[in-house]
C-alpha cells in the first residue's frame, strides 16, 4: 500500500504518516496540496485528504479517506495564543481525526490508540502537573487518546513506581559512556557501533575517549554539578580487551564513587572472570547480561555469537563474582519464534534470577540487516502476548515495571519495558528516558542534554557517530560539551 496525504498543512504530514503506520506498518508516502489537480490512483493507494473550517472560535479538522479504504472523521479544537501551545494542539487534532478514520475504517484497536510518541508516560506527567492525581492523569490520557485499560494499567505501574525513586534536584549530571564495538552485528541492530574486526580501532578510541573523560572531570569541577550516575553502554564494553576495559573504567571510578555505576556486559561470549573482576574493582555496582532469547537457532538467526548455555555460564560468574544486581534483555518476536518458545525463554531466565529485566518489542529500524533483507514485522498479537507474558513472569519474580519507551517500526505499535525488584531500578535509564536529568554523554555517538528549569527546554551537544572521525575530533567534541554547559 502508498499513502498520498492532500493537505495545505504540510508540516504535520509526517505526523498524519505515523498514525498509519499504527494501522498499516511502514508505508512509502508523499504529500501534496489540496490544490493540486486529483491524480489517477490504485486501488492500493491510501489518499488522505485534510481540510479545516473556522467557526465561533474553534478550529474544525477534518479527514477524508478514499482510496484503499473511505470514510471521514473529524475533531474540533479551541486555537491558543501561545505558538507552541498551539502547534501541539493543532497536530494532535489532525492525529486524532486521522485515528479514527482509520480505526472505524479497519476495525482495529490498536493498544497505545492514537499515541505514535516515544514517552508516553510525559503525557500522564503533564496532566499530573495541571494538579490531577495519577490516576486521574491515566483516566484522562486514556480517554484523549483511546489507550487501552492494559496500556493505562503499564502506566499506572510505571509512574508510581517512578515518583518512589530518588527525583533530580537540577545539580546532579547522568554521565553516559559509549563504547561502540561489537563481536559481531545483530541483524536488527541500528546503533553507531561497528565489529571489533581486528581490533585496530580499539586503542586510539580508548586514548581519545580518555582524554574526553579527563575533560569531563574538569567540566563538572568548573560547572559545579556533581555526579548522579555514570552507564557504560554500545555496543558491547565487553567486547575490549581487559586491559582497555581496565583502562576507560578506572578513569571513570573517580566520578561514579558512591553512585549508581551500570555496565553493560551485554553479550555472554565476551564475558570473562577477568574482565568481571576489572568491573568490580573499578566499582560498578550493575551490570546487564543480555542473552534476547534462549534458542541457539534464533541466536544464530538474528547474528549472535552465543549460545543459551553461554548465557547461563556467564551469569553464574557474575553471580561469582559478586554482582548483587544484574539485569537481562529480551526481545519479543525475534525472526521464527513463536509464543511457546519465548514462554519457554522466560521459565529459563526466572530460574536464574536477575534482579531487573527488559523486555523489548522488536523494531526493525531502516539501517538494520532485517530491513535491508526485507523482512516483516511479526504478527501483532502474537508479540502482545508475549509482552503479557513477560509481564506476568516479572511480577512473579517480585518486580514492578519502571520505565518504558516506545519507537517507530515496532511490531504491534507495542513497547520496551524494564521491570526491577524494588532497589534494583536504574536511576539513570529513568532520567534518560523521562528527560528529567542533565546527560555528559561521552564516546562516539552520545549526545549530552541540558534541562533547563523554565519550561523544561531540552539543548544538545551530539558527538559525531563515525569511530574514526571522534578519534579525529575529540577536542572539538569537549568544545561542544562546553559551549553547551556555558552560563551554568
Amino acid at each position: 500500500m502508498e499513502l498520498l496525504i492532500r493537505t495545505d498543512w504540510p508540516q504535520f504530514a509526517n505526523d498524519v504518516a505515523d498514525v498509519v503506520r499504527i494501522f498499516f506498518g511502514a508505508v512509502p508516502w508523499k504529500t501534496e496540496p489540496l490544490s493540486a489537480p486529483a491524480r489517477e490512483c490504485g486501488e492500493s493507494t491510501l489518499i488522505l485528504s485534510h481540510t479545516e473550517e473556522k467557526a465561533e472560535g474553534n478550529v474544525r479538522v477534518l479527514v477524508r479517506a478514499s482510496g484503499a479504504c473511505s470514510g471521514r472523521a473529524e475533531e474540533v479544537y479551541r486555537p491558543s495564543d501561545d505558538p507552541l501551545v498551539e502547534k501541539r494542539l493543532h497536530k494532535r487534532a489532525i492525529k486524532l481525526a486521522a485515528y479514527r478514520l482509520l480505526k472505524a475504517a479497519t476495525g482495529m484497536t490498536p493498544p497505545w490508540g492514537s499515541l505514535t510518541g516515544i514517552r508516553p508516560t510525559r503525557l500522564v506527567y503533564a496532566k499530573m502537573a495541571e494538579g490531577l492525581s495519577l490516576a486521574q492523569a491515566v483516566q484522562s490520557v486514556r480517554e484523549t487518546f483511546d489507550v487501552s485499560p492494559e496500556k493505562a494499567a503499564l502506566l499506572s505501574e510505571i509512574i508510581g513506581r517512578q515518583q518512589t525513586l530518588p527525583q533530580p534536584t537540577g545539580r546532579e549530571m547522568e554521565i553516559y559512556v559509549g563504547i561502540p564495538f561489537c563481536t559481531t552485528r545483530c541483524a536488527y541492530c541500528s546503533f553507531l557501533s561497528g565489529e571489533l574486526g581486528d581490533g585496530s580501532l580499539v586503542a586510539p578510541y580508548v586514548k581519545a575517549l580518555l582524554s574526553e573523560i579527563a575533560f569531563v572531570k574538569d567540566l563538572l569541577g568548573d560547572i559545579g554539578f556533581f555526579v548522579s550516575s555514570v552507564y557504560v553502554g554500545g555496543g558491547t564494553p565487553t567486547s575490549l580487551d581487559e586491559a582497555s576495559l581496565r583502562e576507560v573504567l578506572f578513569a571513570l571510578a573517580p566520578l561514579a564513587k558512591g553512585h549508581e555505576f551500570t555496565v553493560e556486559a551485554g553479550r555472554p561470549d565476551t564475558i570473562t572472570e577477568g574482565k568481571l573482576s576489572v568491573i568490580r574493582e573499578a566499582g560498578a555496582t550493575r551490570i546487564s547480561v543480555n542473552p534476547q532469547t534462549m534458542h541457539d537457532e534464533t541466536l544464530r538467526r538474528i547474528g549472535r555469537a552465543h549460545t543459551a548455555t553461554q548465557t547461563e555460564e556467564a551469569y553464574a560468574l557474575a553471580r561469582a563474582a559478586g554482582f548483587s544486581d544484574i539485569n537481562m534483555d529480551l526481545i519479543a518476536g525475534l525472526p521464527g519464534e513463536d509464543e511457546a518458545m519465548f514462554r519457554e525463554t522466560l521459565a529459563r531466565v526466572t530460574d536464574l534470577g536477575p534482579d531487573s529485566l527488559t523486555v523489548h518489542t522488536l523494531s526493525i529500524k531502516h539501517s538494520s540487516v532485517l530491513h535491508l533483507f526485507g523482512a516483516p514485522l511479526p504478527e501483532g498479537a502474537m508479540v502482545a502476548a508475549m509482552q503479557r507474558m513477560g509481564l506476568e513472569a516479572t511480577h512473579h519474580m517480585g518486580m514492578n515495571a519502571y520505565y518504558l519507551y516506545r519507537q517507530k517500526y515496532m511490531a504491534g505499535a507495542l513497547e520496551n519495558v524494564a521491570y526491577a525488584r524494588p532497589g534494583c531500578e536504574c536511576l539513570y535509564n529513568v532520567r534518560m528516558m523521562e528527560e528529567t536529568g542533565h546527560v555528559l554523554a561521552l564516546g562516539a555517538g552520545g549526545i549530552s542534554k541540558r534541562i533547563w528549569p523554565a519550561g523544561g527546554k531540552i539543548t544538545r551537544a551530539p558527538n559525531v557517530g563515525n569511530i574514526e572521525e571522534y578519534i579525529a575530533r575529540t577536542k572539538e567534541m569537549c568544545e561542544r560539551k562546553k559551549t553547551l554547559w556555558s552560563n551554568a
